[in-house]
């Protein structure tokens, strides 16, 4: 099977499992303080784990490079991202104007990205994810918090580099580097806990989309728009930028992924804690992550033909 076939396979597997945290939600088996606490969970331990354990590899120059290559890509996809949502939400100020602009910007890399990329590269698929995952930690904690309030708040990149995902990178870099390879007792139990992302975020993604009235977004034209942007625009805009630079796939295929994964669910976070409409923040994010099921194989299946 091709890349977009593969991704087609693990997206209709991650929506069994989203399906089954909506029935959980609705059975009220989970509460919103029960996925609040998953989320934590993910967010602070299961995440940072798989990134670490992903540079738990041997000292290769085309890693080295690749690597660098993913963060330069990396940072060109939030910029384009971040580019297209000033030119089509940039006027909207306010509540909606922000979480639009937020949501067309930054995609769900973590939740969604780490099981996809798994799937069809494995560890050195997560290797090249986590340049695009620090990326989008140090700017949706300084541009990202600005966009939201409409402040200028730099002190907030302290806050960045506070993150788990951050941290993780950077201790594993530094393993990476050092070649500081952990024994099997450490790295065993270090599997099993990665191995929980997948089933756990599609969970909470699920509860989350529960929670969200899905029919009264669908009549509100922000939404298409943010989707439009997020979902198709963003990632087939990096797809032709990319296509004359002779990227290698699997980095290409992680820049692409990442980019066209719906919404982040970091969008309704920042829309609760900075008092704008967290109602609307769901909406998109529980219909970019329906729709992502058909647009991210069609992104892929058109960036293999540029």
């Amino acid at each position: 099977m091709d890349s977009a076939q593969i991704v087609l396979y693990q997206i209709t597997v991650m929506f069994i499992l989203i399906l089954l945290g909506y029935f959980l939600w609705k059975r009220k088996i989970f509460t919103e303080q029960g996925c609040k606490q998953l989320s934590e969970l993910v967010l602070t331990v299961v995440c940072p784990a798989l990134i670490f354990v992903s540079f738990q590899k041997e000292l290769e120059p085309r890693l080295i490079r690749g690597l660098l290559i993913s963060f330069g890509l990396s940072v060109l996809s939030h910029i384009v991202s971040i580019a297209l949502g000033m030119i089509f939400c940039g006027k909207r100020r306010g509540g909606d104007g922000s979480v639009e602009r937020f949501a067309a910007a930054y995609s769900n890399c973590a939740f969604m990205g780490i099981p996809l990329i798994e799937a069809v590269y494995g560890t050195d698929g997560i290797f090249y994810l986590t340049a695009y995952i620090a990326v989008f930690n140090l700017l949706t904690w300084t541009h990202g918090v600005m966009s939201m309030t409409e402040k200028m708040d730099l002190r907030s990149a302290v806050n960045a580099l506070k993150a788990p995902a951050v941290i993780a990178t950077a201790v594993g870099l530094a393993f990476f580097f050092l070649q500081i390879r952990l024994p099997n007792i450490i790295m065993q139990p270090l599997n099993y806990i990665s191995s929980l992302n997948t089933p756990l975020a599609m969970l909470i993604s699920g509860m989350t989309i529960a929670r969200s009235d899905v029919l009264a977004a669908l009549k509100k034209p922000g939404i298409y728009l943010t989707g439009l942007i997020k979902l198709i625009l963003a990632p087939l805009a990096v797809a032709l930028i990319m296509s004359p630079m002779g990227i290698e796939p699997i980095i290409a295929d992680t820049i692409i992924i990442s980019t066209a994964c719906p919404t982040a669910t970091m969008t309704i976070m920042f829309a609760s804690r900075y008092e704008k409409n967290s109602v609307y923040a769901a909406e998109i994010f529980a219909v970019s992550t329906i729709a992502s099921a058909v647009t991210i194989p069609l992104v892929l299946l058109v960036s293999s033909l540029l």
